[in-house]
């Protein structure tokens, strides 16, 4: 699996390095993962407002996840769970 990540919110590597450890788990719990592009942005100076748009590289169209917030620890948990939530719905379709 490959894990693409676009830091245009110069964010510490510390976060890189979580976003990569948590997708390397999800792998491991859905094998149909094959690959993940993940953009983080910021706009705005105080407060500042980050997003995060994710690419999931599925078997037949790819999945595309959005989350936005005032803080850091908000964005990657919900989309963690988004994550998390859509793989499972895709592994159920897949599986009929």
């Amino acid at each position: 699996m490959q894990i693409n990540i676009r830091n245009n919110a110069q964010l510490a590597n510390k976060y890189i390095r979580f976003t990569k450890w948590k997708f390397y788990r999800v792998k491991k719990k859905f094998e149909e993962l094959l690959y993940v592009e993940v953009f983080l942005k910021s706009e705005g100076s105080n407060p500042k407002v980050y997003t995060a748009t994710l690419r999931l590289g599925v078997p037949g169209n790819d999945i595309i996840l959005s989350n936005k917030s005032e803080n850091l620890g908000i964005v990657f948990q919900k989309s963690y769970q988004s994550v998390h939530r859509y793989l499972a719905k895709h592994k159920t379709l897949k599986n009929k």
